[in-house]
């Protein structure tokens, strides 16, 4: 029988999913919402922060949430939302704050925008103001985009998802920024929003050293500079000198494998998948779990490919036991190399939540399931999927006695069982 705290964190598992899955729409009566993500795609977490919770005023979790215009396509799979209705409050501040109300798999979830504050002009006009502020992710996480272009994509084996350089060919955002560039938009951003780390991401440039020596260089100025911690995402690296100098300036470090399902990876990841085996990340990831430590280094699988979940978790275990702390990431639709795709995890409501389940206790198995939001980067964020969540319902699942285990009151007194480990997290 599960406990009252097992239930809960099962509702906030099932939640999270149901929004990660779907996305919202805004209410009819709402200003008209253009997500670029939503048009353009992109691999990573560029919606809107919400705080997220079953009641108003809920601020203990977070969630990077793409908002689907009304004539998306993917809008006829949305949760639609509502404005809350604040009929039953008399405290006139509460009154002012704008909560959006979406119906969850069993009660209603309520959302609300985290605030991010510019005050003042940022240079280089409105485009640049609409990409300094994509750059703020949820549990105060900055992200700088070192490089938008890859070497994958220019060889026309980019993965399928990411649209770096559709961006830069829309939307004009330049190729690169200079390092006192990034460094004047953060300390820009710092003025009036609590940063708590970094995240130093780019495309692959010329090899995985390269880019992870040019982010090393930036990673080293923004400690210098700020004290924020960082977080660096590169492609393998087994160049031991360059990893350990890595772990000497970033606290986590990204080698995001995208797909453990081969079939799906090398239809999706071209590029990735000639680049390196999947023998090759699972060595990358305990050489660079024994200069970072366990748990401190992350991976990534996503999701909505029609992809083996049964594989995906025989993956996932390996990465575990290397000492990778692995996301399972929800498909972001858009790019027209997608070509309008239906993820495939819409529909299969329970087998996504059995995978996350499963995901979580291996996770927590293997001990690298740290859900603090102290580590770096988005190892310690965990903002725009589940996995925090099915970390947290895992840790409670485990806590439970199996039936074997618990003595006959006939033959042994009813004592407490203390829950273990979770004194020390």
């Amino acid at each position: 029988m599960r406990t009252d705290r097992e239930e809960k964190a099962l509702r906030n598992l099932e939640n999270r999913i149901h929004l990660c899955s779907r996305s919202i729409t805004m209410p009819e009566e709402s200003n008209t919402v253009l997500h670029i993500q939503s048009t353009l795609g992109f691999g990573g977490p560029r919606g809107t922060t919400f705080y997220v919770g079953d009641a108003p005023g809920d601020h203990n979790s977070q969630i990077s949430l793409p908002i689907l215009p009304a004539n998306h396509y993917m809008a006829k799979y949305a949760l639609p939302s509502e404005w809350w209705e604040h009929d039953t409050l008399n405290n006139e501040p509460e009154r002012k704050r704008k909560i959006l109300r979406v119906k969850g798999i069993r009660d209603d979830i309520f959302l609300e925008r985290v605030p991010i504050i510019w005050k003042g002009t940022l240079p280089n006009g409105k485009k640049m103001t609409l990409i300094s502020k994509g750059k703020l992710h949820p549990y105060q996480t900055y992200c700088v985009g070192h490089l938008w272009k890859c070497q994958h994509i220019e060889e026309d084996e980019g993965c399928k998802y990411c649209t770096l350089s559709l961006s830069v060919d829309r939307l004009n955002i330049p190729q690169a920024m200079t390092d006192d560039e990034n460094l004047m938009y953060l300390k820009l951003a710092m003025v009036n929003n609590k940063i708590r780390s970094i995240t130093l991401t780019s495309g692959t440039i010329e090899s995985p050293e390269n880019t992870g020596r040019e982010l090393l260089v930036l990673a080293r100025r923004i400690r210098e500079e700020t004290g924020l911690s960082v977080h660096i995402q590169v492609e393998p690296i087994f160049n031991r000198a360059l990893l350990k100098e890595l772990s000497e300036v970033a606290d986590t470090i990204g080698i995001f494998l995208e797909v453990f399902d081969e079939r799906v990876r090398k239809q999706i990841c071209p590029g990735k998948a000639k680049s390196f085996t999947q023998d090759e990340y699972l060595k990358c990831w305990e050489l660079a779990a024994s200069y970072f430590g366990r748990g401190r280094v992350g991976t990534s699988n996503i999701i909505g490919f029609d992809e083996d979940y049964d594989v995906v978790l025989r993956g996932v275990e390996k990465a575990a036991k290397a000492g990778a702390l692995v996301s399972t990431l929800f498909l972001r639709v858009g790019s027209p190399k997608l070509r309008n795709i239906i993820p495939s995890y819409i529909g299969r409501e329970e087998e996504v939540l059995q995978l996350h389940m499963e995901l979580g206790k291996i996770l927590v198995e293997n001990k690298v399931d740290d859900a603090s939001h102290q580590r770096s980067g988005c190892v310690g964020c965990l903002g725009c999927n589940s996995t925090r969540e099915a970390i947290l319902w895992a840790r409670e699942a485990l806590a439970q006695p199996k039936p074997e285990e618990v003595s006959s009151e006939e033959t042994y007194p009813q004592i407490p069982i203390p829950v273990l480990g979770h004194a020390a997290r």
